[in-house]
């Protein structure tokens, strides 16, 4: 599966340490940019339009930990392994007497 097809066909949920981990990701991830955004300990001027600027910053926020939960989620396929697991040919080493 390539990593276009994981992004939108793959399942959102299974049951995984990788998709564990990668909800794990997401729920901490919204909960820090949501809260970081609003406390504002840099105490940045927004401008006139606050609460615009607020929500474009926490919109680009959850994209990317949205973006990077979905690939943590994603495992890149070895191709040896599928070998032996898929084929129905039996694999032995002759032994010369």
């Amino acid at each position: 599966m390539t990593l276009g097809e994981h992004f939108f066909h793959a399942p959102f949920c299974k049951y995984k340490l990788s998709y564990c981990m990668g909800w794990f990701f997401i729920i901490i991830g919204y909960t820090f940019v949501i809260s970081i955004i609003l406390a504002n300990p840099l105490k940045l001027h927004y401008g006139a339009s606050e609460s615009l600027v607020k929500c474009i910053f926490i919109s680009a926020g959850l994209f990317l930990v949205t973006i990077f939960s979905r690939c943590i989620c994603y495992k890149k396929q070895n191709y040896e392994d599928d070998l032996f697991r898929n084929s129905n040919i039996l694999y032995y080493t002759e032994q010369r007497v």
